[in-house]
């Protein structure tokens, strides 16, 4: 490669940061890969990274873990994959070896981690973004498909995959997902599209984003709770009976009361948000009507099921893709 210098989204410090000239990444073990990045997004969780709210992450460092690529150098362990190919990556890269990877967990991967949180492994807000571990964490972009295609596959709708199947949505359920932000749009999508849920409930304060899942087909209502009681209006939906599951992805007391309100007996709640402070539970209502609550970070699955989906059309998101930027407006 013969750039030495890149741009990139750098992380100072909260509410600090900036669009930096930084070295282009090196392979550093024989399963690393360079790519250049030919799109991404900011996540939500780059916001919270940014507002101070994630204690971990350690600054400087460039942020971004929602991207796809070209393959430009391959380490010499690298299997499966040449250089020119076009690849979207999951958000993290991990190891397959080690205790917590072992054990289901790969996210928290003892040699890896998410890009842009964890020290050295710098994220792909970048024109270049070094993978380890690449033959397992790359996946190529099916023929036929552009980026637009598969950007969301690896967080948005891994995030989103990880709340519907922890809420245990089956066929013929009835669903609420509180807060419509990507996430949530996600989660509605495959709540409504793939998991076949009868009755999708979309409950957020902003409006365009209500009608942008009421248009594309994935929520069967919509509800702004700054127009109508959300808890009523769900109860008078499912007959008085209340959902089978919630989808909770603001991580706001109103949003996490108003979801365990909405929940049928033995119904579940699966927070997928990440906090920015403590948030007291309705414990007062819970245990008496078998309500579950479920809580945790995605594991990376149902990403290869998401993407042989995407190529079949049962998934797209691509009304989700509003704005499009160069990395030089990024800020």
């Amino acid at each position: 490669m013969g750039e030495m210098t890149m741009k990139a989204l750098v992380y100072h410090s909260p509410h600090q940061f900036s669009l930096d000239e930084v070295p282009v990444p090196q392979i550093q073990d024989p399963g690393d890969a360079i790519l250049r990045v030919t799109l991404a997004t900011p996540c939500t969780s780059d916001i919270h990274i940014l507002e101070g709210h994630i204690p971990f992450v350690r600054w400087p460092i460039t942020l971004g873990h929602e991207f796809c690529g070209e393959i430009v150098e391959l380490g010499s362990a690298v299997e499966g994959f040449k250089v020119g190919d076009r690849v979207s990556c999951l958000p993290g890269a991990f190891c397959n070896e080690c205790v917590m990877c072992k054990s289901g967990y790969p996210s928290f991967c003892l040699h890896g981690g998410c890009y842009g949180n964890i020290k050295d492994l710098h994220g792909a807000l970048a024109e270049y973004v070094r993978i380890p571990f690449a033959a397992q964490t790359m996946k190529h972009i099916p023929e036929g498909l552009a980026e637009e295609d598969v950007l969301l596959a690896g967080d948005m709708l891994g995030t989103a995959w990880f709340g519907i199947t922890n809420a245990e949505v089956k066929k013929g359920d009835s669903v609420a997902v509180f807060g419509v932000g990507p996430v949530g749009m996600c989660a509605c999508i495959l709540a409504k599209k793939v998991f076949e849920a009868e009755t999708v409930i979309a409950v957020d304060l902003a409006q365009y984003r209500l009608d942008a899942v009421l248009n594309a087909g994935v929520a069967d209502y919509i509800i702004n709770p700054t127009e109508e009681d959300a808890v009523k209006r769900i109860r008078e939906i499912t007959h008085k009976r209340g959902v089978n599951a919630v989808v909770e992805t603001a991580g706001v007391q109103s949003t996490m009361t108003a979801a365990a309100r909405s929940l049928g007996i033995g119904g579940i709640l699966s927070t997928i948000s990440l906090f920015a402070k403590p948030l007291e539970l309705p414990l007062d209502l819970m245990p008496n009507r078998n309500l579950q609550l479920r809580t945790g970070i995605q594991q990376c699955q149902g990403v290869d099921t998401i993407l042989e989906l995407i190529k079949e059309g049962k998934i797209d998101t691509r009304f989700m893709l509003t704005h499009r930027s160069p990395l030089n407006d990024i800020i």
